[in-house]
Parts: structure tokens; C-alpha cells; sequence
């Protein structure tokens, strides 16, 4: 049977939204005294971009934003908004006050959209062109097996996954040729194509310079992450602080047919690995 919220839980609920709606009014009016970001971590989705984010939130000089995913320069998930319509004073307004970031602060934003939003990149360089970013990496082989099965427990995905891979060029045809990046194919039903990793890093790398652009391995953050945090703070520029790390977690799935699917999606990607890997000058042993 189905919880019914209780009145009172409503009412909570009501008063809680309403008070967020009161604080952004806020900090729209205050938006001009606001700060952009410094660096952005985009993270491919289901890579556990959390954890790094998790951490790195930790940092007394690091700061985040006032929601976890913007969703700025994609223009938002919901067909009827668009967000990067609302401009640049909408953006500022979820970043701190200038006056409460002194001199070696940063400010961040983090995403698992921009990296494979097509118009991303440009968007994000107009604005804000010498900002660092961070790419969060995983297998993609793993990657792709959570994202399918998350779009199942949503009810967004109704194929078998092998059916949902061989018919994913297909299924995405239509959405690319009419640039319909808000549709539900291209948010939810890309499982290969989000692991097409060297095609999104280019996109920034045509516009941005190398040195402001770091890849992060999340199994090398699981393996050893005081060290990958280390060079994570040096890209920065901010002094290490001695921080007790628990286990990083990464996002596990079972999956039904698994043998059938991993082979496949071994044998799509093994070639698309090796290029990346001379692509980036760094092998991932994915």
C-alpha cells in the first residue's frame, strides 16, 4: 500500500519550497556581487563524480554551489525551460558573494551533462574561458550497464539491454539530425554514445587550452585517492589538507544476461579505448 503524506508533511514540504523560492529571489538580486566558477567538474554520468565532488568539498578553499546540477549551459532537462535562456545573472545567482571569497578561494560547479551536450562547451567558453575543468572518467563498459539499468527502474528504458545497444544509432538518428538534445533519447537512452569519451574531450580541447584541462580516472580515485587528490589540488592550485578518506564508492549494478552484454560492449569499446588511451597519453586499463 502506497504511504500517503500526512498533512503535516505537506505543509512542510509547501513551506520548505517556499522558503528556497525566497532565498533565490535573494540571490538573484544579488547576483551581480556574485562570483563564476574557477573550475567545473564534469564528469561523465554514472561515473561516480560524487565521490570527487564529495571530497573535494572538504577543501576550506573550495566551494560549491547552492544546488548540486545547474544545468546552465545545457539549458536544462525540461523540454518547456530553458535554462541558459535565463542568462548569465541566473547563473551567477547560485555561486557565493564575492566578499565571502577571499583571496585564494575558489568557486565550482559541477555536471554530468556538459561533457556530452553538443553546444556545452561553446556556451561555457564564451563566459567563462579561463576556467579549469575537470573530466571524471570510468570503464565505460560499467558505465553504460548502470545507466541502462537506473532508465529501467525509472521506467524510462522498456528494450532488453542487448536489443537497447544494437538500436541505439538508430533510436538517436532522428534526435541528432533535428538537434533535439532535450529529448528523452538523448538524456536517457545514450549507452554507448556517453562512453564515447575522446569525441567530448576534443570538443573542449578546440576551444580550451591543454593546461586547463585534467582527466581523472574515478578507479584510480577508488585505488589511490590521496594521491589522485594531491594532483588534483596542484591542477588548482591549492595547498593539500590532511582529510581521513573512507572507501570510494562506485556505483555497483547486477545485471540479467551479463555475459552477453559485457561481451558485446567489450568488443564495442576495445578499440575506441585504445584511441583514447594515445589520445590522452595515458592508459586507463579499462
Amino acid at each position: 500500500m502506497k504511504n500517503t503524506p500526512s498533512p503535516q508533511g505537506r505543509l512542510s514540504r509547501l513551506f520548505d519550497k517556499k522558503h528556497q523560492q525566497i532565498r533565490f529571489k535573494y540571490r538573484l538580486l544579488t547576483a551581480k556581487s556574485r562570483v563564476l566558477p574557477d573550475f567545473l567538474i564534469l564528469g561523465a554520468r554514472y561515473s561516480g563524480t560524487a565521490s570527487l565532488i564529495k571530497l573535494i568539498n572538504e577543501h576550506p578553499k573550495l566551494h560549491g554551489t547552492c544546488q548540486s546540477q545547474i544545468h546552465y549551459f545545457d539549458g536544462g532537462l525540461f523540454p518547456e525551460k530553458d535554462n541558459f535562456s535565463k542568462g548569465e545573472h541566473w547563473y551567477r545567482a547560485h555561486f557565493p558573494m564575492r566578499k565571502e571569497m577571499p583571496n585564494g578561494h575558489q568557486a565550482f560547479e559541477a555536471s554530468t551533462f556538459y561533457s556530452f551536450h553538443p553546444l556545452a562547451a561553446k556556451r561555457l567558453h564564451s563566459l567563462i574561458p579561463k576556467v579549469k575543468i575537470i573530466f571524471v572518467l570510468r570503464n565505460p563498459v560499467d558505465r553504460a550497464i548502470h545507466h541502462y539499468l537506473d532508465s529501467k527502474r525509472h521506467n524510462r528504458e522498456y528494450l532488453p539491454f542487448i536489443n537497447a545497444l544494437q538500436i541505439e544509432e538508430k533510436r538517436l538518428a532522428w534526435t541528432l539530425k533535428n538537434k533535439d538534445y532535450k529529448s528523452g533519447t538523448f538524456i536517457h537512452a545514450t549507452y554507448k554514445s556517453r562512453g564515447h569519451y575522446q569525441e567530448q574531450i576534443e570538443r573542449y580541447l578546440k576551444l580550451f587550452p591543454k593546461e586547463q584541462i585534467k582527466l581523472v580516472s574515478i578507479e584510480e580515485l577508488k585505488r589511490a585517492p590521496n594521491k589522485v587528490l594531491l594532483d588534483v589540488y596542484r591542477f588548482l592550485g591549492v595547498e593539500n589538507i590532511d582529510m581521513r578518506i573512507d572507501s570510494i564508492h562506485l556505483p555497483q549494478a547486477e545485471l540479467e544476461q551479463e555475459p552477453e552484454v559485457r561481451s558485446y560492449l567489450k568488443n564495442y569499446f576495445s578499440k575506441r579505448n585504445q584511441a583514447f588511451y594515445e589520445f590522452s597519453g595515458k592508459s586507463f586499463n579499462w
